[in-house]
């Protein structure tokens, strides 16, 4: 019972943990949420209408009306600098347009959700004054009356904004355009806490992903936002690359087929998303056709915490049965050769332990790399390729927080955070030497499908504009490379799964290791022993996820939720229940002992019987029991004397992995061993030597008295009585 309400509170803790985070990004106090969701036009050209619209929602998440709300867009300096561009995403811009506040509601009440529209001119009065190119950072910023206090800045939203050229001018080209490629990440949260089988559904720890995967939800308008803006024939298409949890998929290829979802007190209901997953499933087979897909190790492990841990072959076998997954369902070939690791970091272990994967190109961020990239990683096969820091600042605003890859991100106001990589690319291709632009949004990347809309409209302008090259990530790089250290940054290593945690992994795979190296086909059914193993090898790997970094208990919880899936399968070639308690009436006997296999492989098995006093086993070797069938077998035993035996049979792979439960037997033994028969011999030999004296000594005795009955009786004469006289007295 106590386990049971263990794992109940795990339960609810990691699904707590699977739920986006709440969306505000407000100040505690601050009590309005404001969300943009579209800025107009997004690179402005020549072409472009003489003023900026900013639409989005405003929502009073306080308890106190607020009245007098007003609103207005105010600008900074453009941008001039890297540092300058990063400090414009990261922080509240300093301004130096006041243009007036225009009025947007007069109260607004606790709870009461607005929609609103600002705009404001490029130049003449009340105006941006924007007279050049450039990337300004532009500021949203939103006042009004909280209850009986008085006027104060309620709320704000900054975000860059790229002016190619003024209205009615023409642009400015850069000398040469930024060779460019957008990675879209497909990942989401571990959920499956059961695979389904002959006989059983797959379980998920909850429904969120159904959700997710229905027109509306996230990862739906990601790839329908893909097929949208970027469809065949449209000149980004070589210059996008699909990253891919391949957990992601093995689970929604479980879902199609039904499912269940676990419940707080133990129980399941029956899973809603069947029909999105297949929709969904179709969709993101269409989206990736002919492009680039990058497969992310299964569930997105941490590879660098595998290869401190000295896991090798989890790290290969992460990236093998992934490749092979995504290959499998998606109908493309990806791309074997590329890791893009946690938090763009890699450390020179975790290199080395790559060799013989495939992978010999890495996207890191340039603070992982010591020196300027694309690069040779020294004492490795690996070219280092860095991803655009401003840009991979711009679409995540929690990037080198604790909470990079294990929250959705942004947490609010997608749209401004796209906004902000257009401006990012816009600077880079102006102001920066000409490099690979490689794009990387958060690994959970929390946006609506207009604002991947947006990014991608925003790009093909650049491109048309002379500012990008869309590029393929297979054309970065080049022949002749200086070579580079790695450099795992110390934010990144304290916030890996806990070495304790990935010693319970490694404890857990040597069994599926054991269980694979002591399997076969067996023909009948030709299935191979990987199709059994591997999904329980990625059920462990659920544990290394990039989404428990930091969250140890988390990691925990799924290491031994996928101990407790290999338990179930090893306890599947089991001893059968037989007669347990077996009468021997000789010294040598033959112990029937019956194994059943309800796995769809040959496995190898092995007796071991714990040493008995009094009773003598001898070791069968290794035995063989076909896939779905049963097998019984004779134990020589032998017993050494008399009595009652209580003995633990164990069926175990060769290497000692322990298959099914334990029988315990009990031997009723009325038989006499060597010894105890030499002593009873004895024994009986003693008595009739004995017996036999005994009875001749009878018969010797029964003969004396025979012959002395057989005598006649002795006859006695009368004789004259004896006198004594003096004379007899006195001679001497």
């Amino acid at each position: 019972m106590r386990f049971l309400l263990a794992a109940v509170v795990a339960v609810l803790m990691l699904g707590a943990i699977a739920l986006p985070p709440a969306a505000s990004a407000q100040p505690a106090a601050q009590q309005t949420l404001l969300e943009v969701s579209k800025i107009t036009p997004a690179v402005v050209e020549g072409g472009a209408p003489g003023e900026v619209t900013v639409t989005g929602t405003l929502t009073n998440t306080g308890d106190r009306r607020i009245d007098d709300v007003e609103a207005r867009i105010q600008r900074g300096n453009p941008v001039s600098t890297e540092s300058a561009a990063q400090q414009a995403i990261r922080e509240t811009p300093s301004t130096v347009t006041d243009p007036n506040f225009t009025p947007i509601i007069d109260s607004l009440a606790p709870g009461q959700r607005l929609p609103f529209e600002l705009r404001v001119p490029f130049n003449g009065p009340n105006s941006l004054q924007i007279s050049s190119p450039g990337v300004y950072p532009l500021l949203v910023n939103i006042n009004g009356k909280p209850g009986s206090g008085g006027r104060a800045r309620i709320a704000e939203e900054h975000f860059l904004l790229p002016v190619l050229a003024t209205p009615g001018a023409a642009p400015v080209r850069p000398p040469k355009p930024t060779p460019s490629t957008l990675v879209i990440p497909v990942v989401d949260y571990p959920r499956m806490t059961r695979g389904g089988g002959p006989g059983s559904r797959p379980v998920l720890i909850d429904d969120l992903l159904s959700a997710s995967l229905a027109p509306g939800g996230r990862l739906y308008e990601l790839v329908q936002a893909v097929e949208d803006g970027a469809g065949p024939g449209s000149p980004l298409g070589s210059a996008l690359c699909f990253a891919v949890d391949p957990d992601l998929l093995a689970t929604v290829e479980a879902m199609q087929g039904g499912y269940d979802v676990q419940q707080p007190n133990g129980g399941a209901v029956e899973g809603i998303g069947s029909g999105a997953a297949r929709l969904w499933l179709g969709k993101l087979r269409s989206a990736v056709s002919g492009r680039c897909v990058i497969p992310l190790p299964y569930s997105d492990a941490d590879v660098v915490a595998l290869g401190r841990a000295g896991l090798p072959d989890l790290i290969k076998g992460s990236l093998e049965g992934s490749s092979l997954l995504i290959a499998d369902l998606l109908g493309v070939e990806p791309r074997k050769d590329v890791l893009w690791p946690i938090e763009g970091a890699l450390d020179q272990p975790a290199a080395g332990q790559l060799a013989g994967t495939g992978i010999t190109t890495t996207l890191l961020r340039p603070e992982a790399l010591g020196g300027p990239a694309p690069a040779k990683v020294r004492g490795s096969n690996l070219t280092a390729l860095t991803v655009d820091p401003l840009a991979a600042s711009a679409l995540d605003p929690l990037r080198d927080t604790p909470r990079e890859t294990t929250e959705m991100s942004p947490p609010v106001g997608g749209s401004a955070r796209t906004q902000d990589a257009l401006g990012a690319l816009a600077f880079r291709a102006s102001n920066a030497p000409a490099g690979h632009s490689v794009i990387t949004p958060p690994r959970r990347w929390n946006v609506r499908g207009d604002d991947v809309r947006g990014l991608l409209s925003g790009m093909q302008q650049l491109t048309a504009a002379g500012f990008l090259q869309p590029t393929a990530l297979s054309e970065a790089g080049g022949a002749a490379l200086p070579e580079a250290d790695l450099s795992y940054p110390v934010e990144s290593a304290a916030r890996e799964i806990p070495r304790r945690v990935l010693d319970e992994l490694a404890r857990e795979n040597f069994k599926v290791g054991d269980l694979f190296l002591s399997s076969d086909v067996e023909r009948s059914v030709n299935i191979a022993p990987a199709e059994v193993t591997n999904p329980l090898r990625d059920a462990l790997l659920r544990g290394a996820s990039s989404a428990w970094r930091g969250n140890p208990e988390a990691a925990r919880f799924w290491v031994g939720n996928g101990a407790r899936t290999l338990s179930g399968q090893l306890s599947r070639v089991r001893l059968e229940e037989g007669n347990t308690k077996i009468a021997l009436s000789e010294a040598q006997a033959h112990i029937p002992l019956t194994v059943s296999n309800e796995l769809p492989i040959q496995v190898s098995i092995a007796f071991r019987i714990p040493h008995t006093p009094g009773i003598i086993t001898r070791d069968l070797g290794v035995l063989r029991i076909p896939a779905q069938g049963r097998r019984t077998f004779y134990v020589p035993t032998e017993v050494q004397r008399s009595g009652t035996f209580s003995v633990d049979v164990h069926v175990t792979t060769p290497a000692g992995t322990e298959l099914g439960p334990p029988q315990r037997m009990r031997f009723d033994a009325g038989t006499y061993g060597p010894v105890t028969m030499v002593i009873t011999i004895v024994a009986a030999a003693l008595l009739i030597v004995l017996s036999s004296l005994r009875i001749l000594r009878r018969l010797r005795n029964r003969i004396r008295r025979n012959r002395a009955a057989a005598q006649p009786p002795a006859i006695e004469s009368e004789a004259t009585p004896l006198t004594t006289t003096d004379s007899d007295r006195g001679s001497s």
